[in-house]
């Protein structure tokens, strides 16, 4: 059995007793500091004092509710206001100085030239409020609420907006030096001309948000989210901290472009509203979501660039190089077109709606599902055009031979009479010809791939360079049909009729004594 130990003596030495009281003097402090206090509602007397005089310092105003108030030049400083109602307030020329205002509510409140100087304002709304020339110096706002705000000329210096919420606010000349930013969302911010010299704004979000003009000296952009965003006449200097896409960016809008390289070089996501690239050399570039708003691209060298999904609205590509350009889902809305060679572009999806693409070269462009709505087709080469299920209307200006094409495309032509036909490089892939008479046809260039031209009657057709690649033409008449350089690729000829017809090699096919005409 284990024998228990005998007790220890405790000696209490004066220094140790000393640190002991030391110790319990700090836990009583910590406790006072650090647990949780009680939540205090508004005095009413203070609300009648505010009410009544306009004078409430130091004033115990929690959660009152202060809707509509008039309180302009009302002095309120040091004064708790956490969790007050403050919904569409007057407080121009207010002093809020150093108070509390914790998750209080300013939304559509007006703060014109209001003193917020120190104010503790974690979590607070002023969404639609208005605080020009308001002084927030040093005002704690993180993860504060400022949708659709007013700050114009704000004194947000040495501000914390950590995460705070200023999707759509208006800070044009406000004055933020020394402010922290870090993940702020400024999506859509008017920053016109603002002060952001050594502010932080790691991870920031100012997807379209407008920076022409303003002040981004020793400023810390890490990680920031610049989509779209304006960065023309911005101030950076060598403390600027720029990701190197973004400074490459800012050169390009910045800048004189004449001897720039641009050719291959990373533009996603960037504002190049309004700029003179006439003539530049883009080939090869990636433009995913850039905003080229009215900017002029005449004569401009654009083969193979990545144009998806950009915003090209009234954008200039007159007699432009759009060869082989992927322009999927892109925006161009009353752009101008006007002689571009948009040859083997990706136009899926695109809304063109009043373009003017007047005798623009859409050879074997794909179309498919773009908006072509009171577009300028006249003149234009829809040759191979891939057209399928595009969007035209009554003031979509095309030529008939085009309209007649579409018209084949969406209700095919099954047993129809389509002789004579002129269907020159029509894009006609997989629809349904089968029993069709195309007697003396012009199809040369046409892609018939996989199309269904069953017992089709073809006699005399004209096929030569057309694309048959995987088409039924079980029981079809070719008889001195030309298939001069057609492509053949996968299809069954046991039981087409092709006497006389010119084979794709040049050479005609000599009728069979036992050959029968199955469409006579």
């Amino acid at each position: 059995m284990k024998k228990s130990s005998p007790p220890i003596p405790i000696v209490c030495h004066p220094g140790t007793l000393f640190w002991t009281k030391i110790g319990l003097l700090t836990l009583t402090v910590f406790s006072l500091i650090f647990l949780p206090t009680p939540v205090f509602a508004a005095k009413g007397s203070d609300v009648t004092k505010l009410q009544e005089t306009g004078q409430c310092t130091r004033c115990n105003l929690q959660e009152a509710n202060l809707m509509g108030a008039e309180l302009q030049g009302a002095d309120m400083s040091d004064s708790n206001l956490r969790l007050a109602n403050l919904r569409g307030a007057k407080l121009d020329g207010a002093n809020l100085s150093r108070s509390r205002m914790w998750e209080a509510d300013l939304s559509n409140a007006t703060l014109g030239s209001a003193t917020l100087e120190q104010a503790q304002l974690e979590k607070a709304k002023f969404n639609g409020a208005t605080l020009f020339r308001a002084n927030l110096h040093q005002a704690n706002l993180e993860k504060a609420e400022f949708l659709g705000a007013n700050l114009n000329s704000a004194n947000l210096k040495e501000a914390n907006l950590k995460e705070a919420n200023l999707e759509n606010a208006d800070l044009q000349d406000a004055t933020l030096p020394l402010a922290n930013l870090e993940k702020a969302n400024l999506k859509n911010a008017s920053l016109k001309n603002a002060d952001l010299s050594g502010a932080n704004l790691k991870k920031v979000n100012l997807e379209n948000a407008n920076l022409e003009g303003a002040n981004l000296s020793s400023a810390n952009l890490e990680e920031a989210k610049l989509f779209r965003t304006n960065l023309k006449g911005t101030l950076l200097n060598g403390e600027t901290i720029l990701d190197s896409k973004w400074q490459f960016i800012w050169t390009v809008v910045n800048q004189p472009l004449a001897g720039q390289t641009l050719a291959g070089s990373d533009l996603s996501g960037a504002n190049l509203e309004a700029m003179n690239l006439t003539g530049i050399n883009l080939e090869g570039a990636n433009l995913e979501g850039a905003s080229l708003f009215m900017s002029n691209l005449e004569r401009s060298n654009l083969t193979g660039v990545n144009l998806t999904q950009s915003y090209l609205h009234y954008t200039d590509f007159t007699s432009a190089n759009l060869v082989g350009a992927n322009l999927q889902r892109a925006d161009l809305r009353h752009s101008i077109l006007l002689g571009t060679d948009l040859t083997r572009a990706d136009l899926s999806y695109a809304n063109f709606q009043g373009a003017n693409l007047r005798d623009s070269n859409l050879f074997a462009a794909n179309l498919e599902q773009a908006d072509l709505g009171n577009v300028n087709l006249f003149g234009a080469n829809l040759g191979n055009a891939n057209l399928r299920d595009i969007k035209i209307n009554e003031e979509t200006a095309i030529e008939s031979q085009w309209l007649f094409i579409l018209d084949l495309i969406k209700h095919g032509a099954e047993n129809q009479d389509l002789t004579d036909a002129n269907l020159v490089e029509a894009n006609l892939s997989g629809i349904n010809l089968k029993g069709a008479r195309l007697a003396n046809a012009n199809l040369q260039g046409a892609d018939l791939s996989l199309a269904n031209l069953e017992s089709a009657h073809l006699f005399g057709a004209n096929l030569q360079n057309a694309n048959l690649t995987g088409a039924n033409l079980t029981g079809a008449n070719l008889g001195g049909a030309n298939l001069t350089g057609a492509n053949l690729e996968g299809v069954n000829l046991s039981q087409v009729y092709l006497c006389n017809a010119i084979m794709p090699n040049g050479i005609e096919n000599r009728c069979n004594s036992e050959e029968t005409n199955p469409n006579p």
